[in-house]
């Protein structure tokens, strides 16, 4: 590589979707015998994997793009 060279990185998308699950780099929300879960790291000082319950709506909003996994933990006022 030569300094001064523009360098250009090609774009890659974290979020991976099936047909019933959709995830990204630290969540995933998953439709399980009928209902909806979605799932993320958790920051808190001992970590782990938090999971709720959601709506079928949200699922195919997030797999449609229209909504991210943030738009979720304001909507269900997790944290």
């Amino acid at each position: 590589m030569k300094f001064g060279k523009k360098v250009i990185v090609p774009k890659t998308s974290a979020i991976k979707r099936e047909p019933n699950r959709v995830t990204g780099p630290t969540w995933s929300v998953e439709r399980v015998d009928g209902k909806v879960f979605y799932e993320y790291m958790s920051g808190e000082l001992a970590g782990g994997i938090k999971r709720y319950e959601i709506a079928e709506e949200d699922f195919a909003a997030v797999y449609a793009g229209e909504m991210t996994d943030y738009d979720l933990l304001l909507k269900y006022n997790l944290s």
